[in-house]
């Protein structure tokens, strides 16, 4: 009985570290809201921060209830009383219910959003991208924004902005652009890293509010800008953004759902030992 008690507290231990980490990365979602320009390409619908917020939300307030089981299980172990076991491995099902339903339901979401993305974003660019600044989430904010962390332009290429309403107003005021300037290779990408810790920790204490994808700053201008691809090669990313930015969410859904079920299986391990631990303790009563 003392070893299972052992195993039940061990556990518990592992479960409570899994919620930590689950509020800790809920947390770092509500310190790093960048992440909501790129869900924006996914979900237009929906204001991006409010997405975000919604998701870290959501994480803190399961990583609470796991903290809170776990540390529920930790005591029920040391008591050994059977009435707390069961309660605590009532929950504990509930829990399993709860985060594979949630891991189904995001790969879903995940599989349906990536179906038609390509064609979504290709349509969005041709027709909006430039023309929907009244927004601070706006769809040529979030590409914007794409394409200075990933080091692309476009969906599939650079050539995607030709004839776009972008292009089209370019040629017509006289600045006459081929690509937006986050297409460039830019000076400013010493603060590039956006969504690190160092990058994180500096916009909260420091009050580093800098968003460079919307005050782009390239090496070469004119040389970027150059039609003839010699001419702008070393000076202009020409790989378009649709593989990087598709990656990057099936990435993030895959560590969402992996840690869903890695949480789902040391949770179904703790109901085994500690129903193991309940048997044992009623066996002991009844001789």
């Amino acid at each position: 009985m003392k070893y299972l008690k052992v195993a039940v507290f061990t556990f518990n231990l592992l479960i409570w570290l899994a919620g930590c980490t689950v509020l800790v990365i809920g947390a770092w979602l509500l310190l790093e809201p960048s992440k909501g320009h790129l869900l924006n390409l996914f979900v237009p619908d929906v204001k991006p921060h409010e997405t975000i917020d919604l998701i870290a939300y959501s994480l803190v307030g399961l990583g609470f209830t796991v903290f809170m089981v776990g540390f529920f299980g930790c005591r029920a172990a040391l008591r050994g009383n059977q009435c707390i076991l069961a309660t605590y491995m009532s929950m504990l099902v509930a829990l399993i219910v709860t985060e594979l339903v949630t891991a189904a339901i995001g790969g879903l979401m995940t599989y349906r959003i990536l179906s038609d993305l390509e064609e979504r974003l290709s349509d969005k660019l041709s027709k909006d991208y430039g023309h929907d600044h009244t927004s601070d989430n706006s769809f040529s904010q979030s590409l914007d924004f794409a394409q200075y962390k990933f080091n692309c332009c476009g969906v599939h290429s650079d050539e995607d902005y030709n004839g776009t309403a972008w292009w089209r107003d370019g040629q017509i005021s006289g600045s006459r652009r081929q690509v937006p300037l986050t297409c460039c290779v830019l000076k400013n990408i010493e603060v590039k890293n956006t969504g690190s810790p160092m990058s994180v920790v500096s916009r909260v204490f420091h009050k580093n509010n800098e968003k460079p994808w919307l005050h782009p700053q390239p090496k070469d201008e004119a040389a970027c800008q150059v039609e003839d691809q010699e001419g702008h090669k070393g000076y202009r990313h020409k790989e378009g953004c649709l593989g990087k930015v598709s990656n990057w969410l099936q990435s993030e859904s895959f560590t969402l759902v992996f840690l869903g079920m890695a949480m789902a299986g040391i949770q179904t391990f703790g109901i085994i030992t500690s129903a193991f631990l309940c048997r044992t303790i009623r066996d002991m009563q009844t001789d």
